[in-house]
């Protein structure tokens, strides 16, 4: 029987795998097209765009980690293009409730450059620093930093790419879930947010989850926005500039014909990469399961096998969030059980995950692969293997017959429905 050799993201690297031909259905991913120059789809996407930052105090809200944003090379040109005295621009990292970056981290992400030459904030959402502005059309809590108030221009870098709830991520989200207090993360990542048929990866019209981002970023001045849309190796494809909502709406439709794939089977088993940064703990690899089970018209066969392959460097992540993800996850008696729990009494930030987690576990099968098995992993709803031949092994025997087999190299980048 030939072999096919295929490689899947993995922390940094790569992992090879061999699948009998005749078993491979298909590889999922995005829309292959030539990763560009940063400095020349930037140049041009603020070509002809007024830039209203002139001799103005400008705060610039980047991503974390988490998203790859190039802000190394995109910060320094698009701070020359504000021409102010660079005093006058300060970088806020949007971390949400993810966790702070270190000293070494801020200049790995920024830029050593960037780092040294402006002041730097990072978001918290626990502190004083963020106030109430009362609540949206869907009675969400509007909190927000503080600092948005205090300057000019507010300038916003995000990355477009297939969200679980906001459909797609950019747009208004840096800023209204990146610059949020807990009590407006919670009110969104809520059982009313997480249940709506219309709050789901892919999905802008009619999702409520990303209309009240646009009703948040009512509450402070206009922002510039400087959207990116990267292939599924996190090369950047496009660039674009302008008013927020513009913006969003540009680049949001780009990056459907990027990312949505349509297949007409299904398979028994999918066999998920994710790779860097998204696989550093399991709080955010455990997002592929939902990537491919929880979209309208799932790829994979009730009853099948998802097997994610993941690095989880850091366990299973260090914030509040992430810590209450693991704790309802250890102590989870039955998938179901807990749904229907979370459902009596609702969730707050973290065990919003375990949720999704487990309605994803209800109806299929998930294993993950990391040659880190940690001793974190005992207790958990999911098989744990060291490698993937060891995986497939166990996968072909709980599918028995001759099972098909979809792989899907970038899963949190590639959103695949069936036809």
């Amino acid at each position: 029987m030939q072999n096919i050799k295929i490689h899947i993201p993995y922390g940094n690297g790569s992992l090879a795998l061999a699948l009998p031909k005749d078993r491979i259905l298909g590889i999922l991913q995005n829309k292959i097209q030539a990763p560009k120059n940063i400095k020349k789809l930037l140049l041009k996407a603020m070509r002809n765009k007024k830039i209203p930052f002139r001799k103005k105090k400008v705060l610039i809200v980047v991503p974390d980690a988490t998203r790859s944003a190039h802000l190394k090379e995109i910060l320094p040109l698009l701070i020359e293009k504000i021409t102010v005295p660079s005093r006058s621009v300060d970088i806020m990292v949007a971390n949400g409730l993810h966790k702070h970056h270190t000293a070494q981290q801020l200049q790995k992400l920024l830029g050593l450059y960037i780092a040294r030459r402006h002041r730097i904030f990072q978001h918290d959402p626990y502190s004083k620093a963020v106030v109430d502005f009362g609540k949206t059309k869907y009675d969400v809590p509007a909190t927000l930093d503080k600092a948005v108030l205090n300057y000019d221009s507010i300038i916003s870098v995000g990355v477009v790419e297939p969200h679980l709830y906001a459909g797609y991520s950019g747009g208004a989200k840096t800023i209204s879930i990146g610059l949020a207090g807990e009590p407006t993360v919670n009110a969104t990542h809520s059982i009313r947010f997480l249940d709506d048929p219309g709050v789901n990866i892919g999905s802008l019209n009619g999702n409520k989850f990303q209309e009240t981002l646009w009703h948040i970023l009512e509450n402070i001045p206009p922002v510039f926005s400087v959207n990116i849309v990267n292939d599924q190796d996190g090369k950047a494809l496009k660039i674009f500039c302008g008013p927020v909502k513009d913006v969003f709406e540009k680049s949001s439709c780009f990056a459907k014909e990027v990312f949505e794939v349509r297949v007409n089977k299904k398979a028994d088993i999918a066999v998920c990469g994710i790779g860097y940064p998204k696989d550093v703990n399991l709080y955010q690899a455990s997002r592929a399961m939902n990537y491919v089970l929880s979209v309208d018209k799932p790829v994979v066969k009730k009853g099948g096998i998802v097997i994610i392959a993941a690095e989880l460097k850091d366990g299973v992540g260090h914030s509040p969030a992430e810590n209450r993800f693991y704790d309802e996850l250890k102590h989870m008696e039955s998938p179901a059980g807990f749904v229907s729990r979370v459902k009596r009494e609702g969730c707050i930030a973290g065990e919003h995950r375990a949720y999704m987690v487990a309605k994803a576990l209800i109806d299929y099968n998930v294993i993950f692969v990391t040659s880190l098995k940690k001793d974190f992993m005992e207790d958990l709803p999911f098989r744990f293997y060291s490698s993937v031949e060891e995986a497939l092994e166990k996968a072909f025997d709980m599918a028995g017959g001759n099972p098909k087999i979809f792989v899907i190299p970038r899963s949190l980048a590639t959103i695949p429905r069936q036809v």
